[in-house]
């Protein structure tokens, strides 16, 4: 099963990459899907993950939640908030910015890869499927932000690879890590995976609009995200 998520992990920004060149996907289904994945995700986090760390591992268990959390603060100080959709492309900027930009999505994937080194977490489907619908507007945005910043072809699909090898790198670095480490080394790094889903799960709910409010649309697709994300757990 951890290979299959290596593939998952690996192929996902690549699609994206051919779908943003291809198809051209229109902002406003990105955000009903930013909408839709960060209820799931945050839903699955409360309802499955979160009882179940705890449990295992105590009330420590809290500061590397909360250290997740804090960290995606400070990654998205570089990224733009592009792990929640943001789409930022300043005119005059040099090529600078998006590597950057993709340093800062690489530190994150890599970070939320390691914990799927643990074969009960990369078996776990609902906690997968949430990270997967996560990371696929978050190589959408990438894959945009390249494309209007007027990287070359062949260096936005550098990009896109690197973006793509950074989860996948992660996972391989948990097993090694797991190998030589306690075992209570990968809750750990699920604990500051789960922060930083949290973070950008609750800030995808709340402003995957330009104008901030909460509308019908993004309304159903938080509520459909919450329920499967209920009935995946249950």
């Amino acid at each position: 099963m951890t290979w299959i998520v290596v593939l998952i992990f690996f192929a996902l920004p690549m699609a994206a990459g051919a779908a943003v060149r291809l198809l051209s996907p229109a902002q406003r289904w990105l955000r009903l899907l930013l909408s839709f994945s960060g209820a799931f995700v945050v839903s699955v986090v409360f309802l499955h993950m979160l009882p179940e760390l705890y449990e295992e591992e105590g009330a420590m268990i809290g500061a590397w939640v909360l250290g997740g959390f804090l960290l995606q603060v400070v990654l998205e100080f570089f990224s733009e908030g592009i792990e929640h959709g943001h789409i930022h492309v300043h005119a005059g900027h040099s090529h600078a910015l998006p590597w950057i930009t993709l340093a800062s999505l690489c530190l994150h994937s890599f970070t939320e890869g390691m914990p799927f080194a643990d074969p009960e977490v990369s078996g776990n489907i609902p906690f997968l499927a949430g990270v997967v619908l996560h990371k696929v507007p978050m190589a959408i945005a990438l894959a945009t932000v390249l494309l209007r910043s007027g990287v070359p072809s062949a260096s936005s699909w550098l990009m896109l690879v690197l973006f793509a090898l950074a989860a996948p790198l992660g996972i391989g670095s948990g097993m090694l890590a797991g190998d030589w480490m306690d075992g209570h080394f990968l809750h750990r790094m699920l604990g500051l995976a789960i922060g930083m889903l949290l973070h950008i799960g609750t800030t995808i709910i709340f402003e995957s609009a330009p104008d901030h409010r909460f509308n019908a649309a993004r309304f159903v697709a938080v509520v459909v995200g919450v329920a499967l994300a209920a009935l995946a757990v249950h």
